[in-house]
């Protein structure tokens, strides 16, 4: 048997754990923008949601390390206290140009030309 077969992968592990989070935080923003939250909620219940993910021993220190180390968490959370999460629901604020997506989605096949001028730019030969 080998070593793998029974330890886990470190990086993996806290890949999973972030993952988690981000989609307990999601579930959060969801419940806010449907009136059933407010945006700024208690840390126990933010570790709740965290927990019935799967990750039975999150504590709050742990909410601080991946909001530190994750990219999609910290533009979901605004602010972490003891006490409170303030969680981000202006997703317009995290749009460069507003005006751009308010035409790529009045305008698909523009975007689709975009993307692949995009990707044809960063095409290694």
């Amino acid at each position: 048997m080998r070593l793998r077969e029974f330890a886990e992968d470190v990086e993996d592990r806290s890949r999973d754990l972030y993952a988690n989070a981000v989609t307990a935080l999601s579930l959060i923003q969801n419940e806010i923008k449907d009136g059933k939250l407010k945006p700024e909620i208690p840390t126990e219940l933010v570790l709740k949601f965290i927990r019935n993910t799967g990750l039975a021993g999150f504590s709050y220190q742990d909410l601080v390390a991946a909001n530190a180390a994750d990219p999609a968490m910290q533009s979901m959370v605004k602010n972490i206290t003891p006490d409170t999460v303030t969680v981000n629901t202006d997703t317009a604020a995290d749009v460069e140009n507003p005006d751009e997506v308010a035409q790529a989605v009045d305008n698909p096949e523009q975007v689709v030309s975009n993307m692949a001028k995009d990707a044809m730019a960063r095409r290694q030969d």
